[in-house]
């Protein structure tokens, strides 16, 4: 494995930090992790298995911090957008920089690749979405829509997000063209959307800071349902096996039906929630601010387990093979068993977590906001 690895990134061209141009078209992997928790419906499973215990493989000065979304990793090449509004390439093997591109202020959540493609979401900056083209080292477009600080969701080959005003878009992905537009009801407030959206069978969910869930057909734009949470959502999403898995900032976790928005199930959990769920098997698994891990049964919502991390959880696990990963505000990722919590593996981050984690090409990558990214690997 790492003799490809570094044999696929000595094809890329090192552009230092000046810019940020590929020397031939990247190709899709079966291991690839190309947008925030992996897949249009945040299910967060990496294709191989990683067991603890994991060993630090490198650590890489990405000279920011990351936002609310996740490395995203395609053939080979790790990327990260940062708070200073960088995008970054770094060779999955090495962590060596292959090369950065400044496209505005901030970065908040995850860029999505698609082809040799970028799509890059910008808060406080004159575009707040960009198409920024990898082999040629330029954009092919990019656009105004207001403050965006959710992981766009690219779905039917089109892009779905929202904004800081409260305003949900529908856009081309080539042309980046509005196709259609949702704005939150009575917002008079400038209620915003930081949840980032999820797609399924032709629909697409987000929650939103007026305390609701919103289901779109995807295509048309016409509203399918929408669900009171009683509190506002900035977790975002998971859909998976036709049910969507969403919290709220009262700690409240919701098991809606994809096609009615209807609750299966919902059990309060005691502490705020902004970590999306991940499923492992039967069991979702979703972290709260109070620093618990839960497992709850998919099917019922009966409460399998709770783990006490030590430190708040801001953000989702990644799951490998019979693992899942977990970060924490107290500068600790965790590895535990999915069937009953038991923690099976711990490192010290240096810095707080509160990126989601993304694992792929045997490796778990971790963002810190001591602006570091981390690549551990398993122990040999």
């Amino acid at each position: 494995m790492g003799s490809r690895l570094l044999s696929l990134s000595a094809l890329l061209l090192i552009a230092g930090c000046g810019g940020l141009r590929m020397e031939r078209y990247l190709h899709s992997r079966s291991d690839d992790w190309p947008v925030f928790a992996r897949t249009v419906g945040h299910t967060a499973s990496a294709s191989g298995a990683l067991s603890p215990p994991l060993n630090l493989a490198w650590s890489q000065d990405i000279s920011a911090g990351m936002g609310n979304g996740s490395p995203v990793v395609v053939d080979s090449i790790v990327f990260v957008g940062t708070l200073r509004g960088e995008l970054c390439a770094l060779s999955v093997a090495t962590g060596k920089q292959i090369g950065s591109i400044a496209l505005g202020e901030a970065i908040q959540g995850s860029p999505v690749i698609d082809g040799s493609v970028a799509f890059v979401p910008l808060s406080n900056s004159p575009q707040s979405i960009t198409a920024f083209d990898l082999f040629e080292g330029k954009p092919r477009w990019k656009k105004s829509y207001g403050d965006v600080e959710v992981t766009p969701c690219l779905f039917a080959q089109k892009i779905f997000f929202g904004n800081t005003a409260g305003t949900f878009f529908s856009i081309e992905r080539a042309t980046g063209d509005v196709r259609w537009k949702f704005e939150l009801p009575d917002n008079t407030t400038l209620k915003g959307i930081r949840s980032s959206p999820a797609a399924d069978s032709g629909t697409v969910v987000f929650g939103a800071d007026d305390g609701k869930v919103y289901a779109f057909d995807a295509e048309t734009g016409a509203r399918r349902w929408t669900f009171d949470a009683g509190a506002p959502v900035v977790a975002s999403p998971l859909i998976v096996s036709g049910t969507v898995f969403v919290g709220n900032r009262l700690g409240t976790f919701f098991a809606l039906n994809l096609s009615s928005g209807r609750a299966a199930w919902q059990s309060r959990t005691g502490a705020p929630i902004y970590a999306n769920g991940v499923p492992a098997g039967d069991i979702i698994i979703v972290g709260n601010l109070a620093g618990e891990a839960i497992g709850f049964r998919k099917s019922d919502g009966m409460r399998l387990w709770h783990t006490d991390l030590g430190g708040p959880i801001n953000a989702g696990g990644a799951v490998a093979g019979s693992t899942v990963y977990i970060g924490t505000m107290k500068k600790q990722i965790f590895g535990l068993n999915p069937e009953d919590g038991a923690i099976t593996w711990k490192a010290e981050a240096g810095g707080r977590i509160r990126t989601s984690p993304a694992a792929a090409f045997g490796r778990l990558f971790v963002a810190t906001d001591e602006h570091d990214l981390l690549a551990f690997r398993e122990t040999k």
